[in-house]
């Protein structure tokens, strides 16, 4: 067991590390003054990131009615914040959008899953008034990286988890950890340290399925990736074998007051958010499971 979890962990080294834009604009985003044409300038080094990002500016989720021509003016009108998550989902998209073959998920389930979760997550903040939870975004994106480490990098044999699953009534992250001697959910709080992001980002990876095990500071995130998390898997968006394996925490959804109005409210912004990105994060269509 030990062995097989060391031999996961040192596969960590084998994942490409953040782009130096993403690096580089963590760093200036930490100063609170920080010189917009300095930050243009960082992004602009890189030309096909630039068209992308004005690409994105320009799409029907932000509704600007004028058209935004530099990556100054988009810094000025979506703030700091949300340029730097626009860059991340960028970064971060040519690892996601594999298939995932430990979870069964076809090319893109993955990456639909992460953008639906980092919507839904920013929505359910917005909705149930938590102002609080700047790297909300950030943390639904990357939630489920270790997936990316288990099921690519790794390729595990999910079958005797699948069997646990079947036969024990553990949740599937309860039968990776039997199997594996860790969790996907581990092994993304691993990968995201390695990639020096913030500590509650971390956190939220680590215990996303386990919200009960977090540290105190980190609860409301960590209770708000996983209530997204759930509901995301409850839409069916980009889900595998594992999705409906899952244990939802009640007292989690009970700390951040998410009542059944909320969620339906927050899953059509979900909706309409993954439809007006779809032609930009090249999102597959897919059927919402019935609810």
């Amino acid at each position: 067991m030990v062995l097989v979890r060391n031999e996961i962990l040192s596969k960590v080294k084998n994942i490409p590390s953040m782009p130096s834009v993403v690096v580089k604009l963590r760093q200036f985003l930490s100063d609170p003054d920080v010189n917009f044409d300095e930050l243009a300038r960082v992004i602009e080094h890189d030309p096909g990131l630039t068209a992308n990002l004005l690409q994105l500016a320009n799409s029907a989720y932000f509704g600007w009615s004028r058209k935004i021509k530099t990556v100054k003016e988009a810094i000025t009108r979506l703030g700091t914040n949300r340029i730097f998550q626009m860059v991340l989902c960028m970064s971060v998209a040519p690892l996601v959008r594999k298939p995932v073959k430990g979870y069964d998920m076809e090319s893109g389930g993955l990456w639909r899953h992460s953008i639906a979760t980092a919507i839904c997550a920013d929505k359910l903040a917005i909705a149930l008034k938590l102002d609080d939870v700047e790297e909300i975004f950030t943390a639904g994106l990357l939630h489920d990286m270790g997936k990316v480490l288990l099921g690519t990098f790794v390729e595990i044999d999910d079958e005797p988890i699948k069997d646990l699953v079947t036969r024990g009534n553990l949740s599937f992250n309860e039968a990776e950890r039997a199997v594996l001697g860790i969790d996907h959910a581990e092994a993304a709080a691993v990968l995201l340290e390695a990639w020096n992001l913030p500590e509650k980002v971390v956190l939220a990876a680590r215990w996303h399925h386990n919200p009960e095990e977090a540290p105190a500071d980190a609860q409301r995130i960590v209770d708000l990736i996983h209530a997204a998390d759930i509901i995301c898997i409850r839409g069916g968006w980009g889900i595998g074998t594992d999705g409906p394996n899952y244990h939802e925490n009640e007292a989690a959804l009970s700390r951040l007051g998410l009542t059944a109005a909320v969620e339906a409210d927050v899953t059509l912004a979900v909706t309409e958010g993954l439809e007006e990105l779809k032609d930009m994060f090249s999102l597959k269509d897919e059927v919402p499971v019935a609810q």
